[in-house]
């Protein structure tokens, strides 16, 4: 299922390059790439860092902004990235940011992720599940919570290990792939 239409570039969102798997996927999914992590909100942006010598982030996708018109009512994820560590092959990591602030937050991320999950398992988004299974194959949690402000929930809590059996970590405000 693509978007009704493709939507606007932001200010100084520049066209993604071609040659890169997560490109080459994100097209399949009838989706439009950005270069680098262009497409991921400024005030995110600076939050997603890469933790190895040498890797480029590749391409990146605004899903919340590209389904917004189709799926409004749907708890859509935000953003995803392709990044390419040196020597590794190309992977997609998934990036949410949201409130972390309180306990509740927990039930509209696993219902995003959920959304999430059911696109990666479409035909179209194949090739997207490829490279988020890439992602685990390094050692990399594929999905992301970027806490927005401060981190209200606790290592240990039902809340942290119901995230932790949707394979995701507690919120953080960087976060570091």
């Amino acid at each position: 299922m693509s978007p009704a239409h493709a939507q606007p570039k932001k200010a100084g969102q520049h066209a993604a390059r071609p040659d890169t798997a997560f490109v080459h996927a994100v097209k399949a999914a009838g989706l439009t790439p950005a270069a680098g992590k262009g497409a991921v909100e400024g005030k995110y942006s600076a939050s997603i860092v890469a933790t190895k010598e040498g890797a480029v982030f590749t391409g990146s996708v605004d899903l919340d902004t590209q389904f917004k018109a189709a799926e409004s009512r749907s708890n859509r994820w935000d953003y995803g990235v392709g990044i390419k560590d040196r020597g590794q092959p190309e992977c997609a990591i998934w990036i949410e940011p949201h409130s972390g602030t309180s306990a509740g937050e927990v039930a509209v991320i696993l219902a995003k992720l959920k959304w999430l999950q059911a696109k990666l398992e479409s035909p179209t988004f194949h090739p997207l599940k490829v490279l988020t299974a890439e992602a685990i194959r390094q050692g990399k949690t594929p999905y992301v919570w970027l806490a927005s402000g401060k981190v209200g929930i606790r290592a240990g809590s039902r809340e942290a290990r119901q995230l932790a059996s949707a394979g995701m970590r507690l919120p953080m405000s960087q976060a570091r792939i």
